[in-house]
């Protein structure tokens, strides 16, 4: 069986966050990753080589999120190309992409040697995202 490019991608992610030392488990609920039965993880890529990196939301994924984000704690992985991810809590994409029922566009932007920018169709979130801040998401 052939590999997907989404495939790639999420294990790149995945792999990076194994590094850390803290995963104990990794299970696989379409199209989540819920890591040590704590963290599930909505991840998105994007394949351009640089800033800006573009992300869409099915009306099915923002169904999704909001529904996980109940039980758990819940993020959005931005893989932007090979440059790094971006993690984004749920209460932050919805402060930049509330719940519609149409698709939702997300955007990163990165300059060399700065944070990721994440904006969305209601603007930008009030703070930069630190490209480490993936590696670190088990650390809540």
């Amino acid at each position: 069986m052939a590999l997907k490019k989404q495939e790639f991608y999420e294990g790149a992610a995945l792999h990076l966050i194994a590094k850390s030392g803290n995963v104990k488990s990794i299970r696989y609920e379409q199209p989540f990753f819920v890591l040590n039965e704590k963290v599930s993880v909505l991840l998105k890529y994007s394949t351009r080589g640089r800033s800006p990196w573009g992300f869409t939301f099915t009306p099915d994924e923002q169904r999704g999120l909001a529904a996980r984000s109940l039980g758990m704690t819940t993020l959005v992985g931005l893989i932007c190309g090979s440059d790094g991810i971006a993690a984004v809590g749920y209460r932050s994409f919805i402060d930049v992409a509330p719940i519609t029922q149409a698709s939702v566009h997300i955007a990163c932007y990165r300059a060399h040697g700065e944070h990721y920018e994440v904006c969305g169709p209601v603007g930008a979130l009030g703070r930069k995202v630190a490209p480490s801040s993936w590696q670190k998401i088990l650390d809540i």
